[in-house]
């Protein structure tokens, strides 16, 4: 298995699928706003799997809920979502996708969420961090796929936060 911060995965050629695992006793990461502005925490079992249902709402990209493996004192939360044959995509095609397709507004840093170099979009429902080459994928129809990104629900009253 391969993987990163907060996930192994496993590729599946026979069904042409990836399983994510989450590491060994974690539920990933969600932002939150308890100190008012944006921040990353470990998640909840819940939490992660709204994340999760957020980003297929936002990008109509289905990560199905598998189960939990791993032992008792070491729960890992597994999904699935369909492998995505294609090449990273540009920085230009993320911002058009992001702001022309979903009506995104692009943030001028991401607010130290996810990888450095990554870029952070919101709206008035949702910020989406993270966004890097790495993480959307563009196939050969030319469809761009996010396929490990970190959306949030945007809380009430904290759009104004971003638009400083």
């Amino acid at each position: 298995m391969t993987g990163g911060v907060e996930h192994d995965v496993l590729p599946d050629p026979v069904t042409g699928t990836i399983l994510k695992f989450t590491k060994p006793g974690r539920a990933a990461y969600v932002v939150d706003f308890d100190i008012g502005t944006p921040r990353m925490a470990p998640a909840f079992p819940v939490d992660y799997l709204n994340r999760l249902a957020l980003q297929d709402g936002i990008f109509g990209f289905a990560i199905r809920f598998v189960g939990l493996g791993g032992d008792a004192g070491n729960r890992r939360i597994i999904t699935r979502q369909n492998i995505v044959r294609g090449r990273p995509a540009r920085w230009e095609e993320i911002i058009r996708l992001m702001v022309d397709e979903l009506g995104f507004t692009k943030l001028r840093h991401n607010h130290g969420i996810g990888y450095e170099d990554s870029y952070a979009f919101v709206r008035d429902d949702a910020v989406v961090f993270d966004m890097r080459p790495a993480n959307v994928f563009v196939t050969e129809s030319g469809l761009v796929v996010p396929v490990d990104c970190i959306p949030v629900k945007l809380p009430q009253g904290k759009r104004a936060f971003f638009d400083k």
